[in-house]
């Protein structure tokens, strides 16, 4: 099986009706064989969450571990043969069915976890049109690449304000990671728009249209000071 199931966040979709599947590849060109994040910036790069949870668990003296392993392997697999590996995804698709199935719960994917690959995930769109799938993405111009059952969330980083504020003018919520240290809470508001708690579930598509969506920082996102992420203090300046 290429997704993985259980993240915690994407578990808290269970008790609104999904079972959640994602596809984790080695973020960017980490695998060495090719760039699938090619709007990944600075920031984005030292803070991906790659390396949250388990992903980011090292035994002393390590610099990988099985997951990350497991990961260059799936990336691995798709630049080798790209129609092989797609294959395999609607495979694990036909039995994931079963499963959401049988917990009597819809079945949403992620087919971007760690990659912005807007090709391979709209390819398995199509051919599944039963399912419910969604990403986040950094590439400009979102709005022209939803399907009916794909959705997309724009992801701000350091450098993308303009493709931000075009996503935002075509309906297209937006997710910001701020940093809420010392226990500040996520702002309302930023930048004239609502901002809704991105932690309580990943399921984006159930948002409405043209939020800002708040993500805490996590892991080394914490120590960020590139500008990827944006202090509270300043949101509510």
């Amino acid at each position: 099986m290429l997704f993985t199931l259980g993240n915690p966040k994407t578990a808290k979709g269970e008790a609104r009706g999904y079972l959640t599947a994602v596809l984790h590849l080695a973020p960017a060109d980490t695998a060495g064989l090719g760039n699938v994040c090619p709007r990944a910036t600075a920031g984005c790069k030292a803070t991906c969450l790659n390396t949250a949870g388990r992903g980011g668990i090292f035994k002393a003296g390590a610099t990988t571990n099985a997951i990350q392993e497991a990961r260059k392997r799936r990336t691995a697999a798709y630049f080798a043969d790209r129609k092989a590996f797609e294959r395999q995804i609607d495979q694990d698709i036909a039995v994931l069915r079963l499963m959401a199935a049988r917990k009597r719960l819809k079945l949403a994917v992620r087919v971007n976890g760690t990659s912005d690959l807007p090709g391979l995930a709209r390819s398995v769109a199509t051919r599944n049109p039963d399912v419910q799938f969604y990403d986040y993405t950094k590439i400009p111009g979102p709005h022209a690449r939803q399907l009916a059952n794909y959705h997309l969330t724009f992801s701000r980083s350091e450098s993308n304000a303009a493709d931000m504020a075009e996503a935002m003018m075509n309906g297209v919520s937006v997710a910001v990671v701020f940093s809420t240290r010392r226990g500040r809470p996520l702002p309302e508001m930023w930048q004239g728009v609502p901002v809704i708690d991105g932690d309580k579930h990943d399921l984006r598509f159930l948002d409405e249209r043209g939020v800002i969506v708040g993500l805490r920082a996590k892991g080394r996102a914490r120590r960020d000071t590139s500008g990827f992420v944006v202090n509270v203090e300043d949101a509510n300046a």
